[in-house]
């Protein structure tokens, strides 16, 4: 009885060390995944368009790369560090598409709850990029970026489920609405003050 629970117990602790040295692994590269996509935000307000496609694309090939490995150990897949790294990438492949493609992503290969959450923390940048066009006088495409705000913000109000199925989405939900009517308070006063018609 005790060399068969010695085998098994061998047999158990090898698979620990092997997840815990994956999830060390995946930590790492998550953290570099997170890093870099807040990093291509920054460049493509800065204005460096083919940095921030570069590290964006970076970013894409190792999240792929890393849910792939991550597949075969579902306690580390669901522990929320895959899912914050997500949807980094894919806020900062919205902002990108938005700006230089005027559409949203496609769902293509994200998981579906850091879909939703990346599209809505997306629309904190698509603001701050709208009101940095304000003050350049670069408003030709205003209304444009407006129109595809409510087209997000229509979208992910069709997702009304429980806060621990769509990790409090509902928050980001109602975020969403306050970033959005901000931003067109201010682009209706620009209008104003300098006598445009919208």
């Amino acid at each position: 009885m005790e060399k068969k629970l010695e085998k098994i117990a061998s047999k158990i602790i090898k698979f620990l060390e092997e997840e815990d040295k994956i999830r060390e692994e995946s930590l790492k590269v998550l953290r570099e995944i997170t890093r870099t996509a807040t990093s291509s935000i920054k460049k493509i307000h800065n204005g460096k368009f083919q940095e921030a496609k570069i590290e964006i694309e970076n970013c894409l090939s190792k999240l792929k790369e890393i849910k792939k490995k991550l597949k075969k150990y579902p306690e580390i897949y669901y522990q929320g560090f895959l899912h914050q790294a997500e949807k980094e990438v894919v806020e900062a492949k919205t902002i990108y598409e938005v700006i230089f493609e005027k559409r949203i992503p496609k769902l293509n290969d994200f998981d579906s709850i850091s879909y939703l959450h990346g599209l809505a923390e997306s629309l904190g940048e698509i603001r701050r990029y709208i009101l940095d066009k304000i003050r350049e006088k670069d408003v030709d495409n205003i209304e444009r970026y407006l129109k595809i705000m409510d087209d997000i913000y229509f979208f992910i109000l069709n997702f009304q489920y429980p806060e621990a199925i769509t990790r409090n989405l509902r928050r980001q939900i109602d975020y969403a609405r306050g970033i959005i009517e901000k931003t067109r308070g201010e682009v209706t006063t620009f209008y104003l003050f300098t006598k445009k018609e919208i």
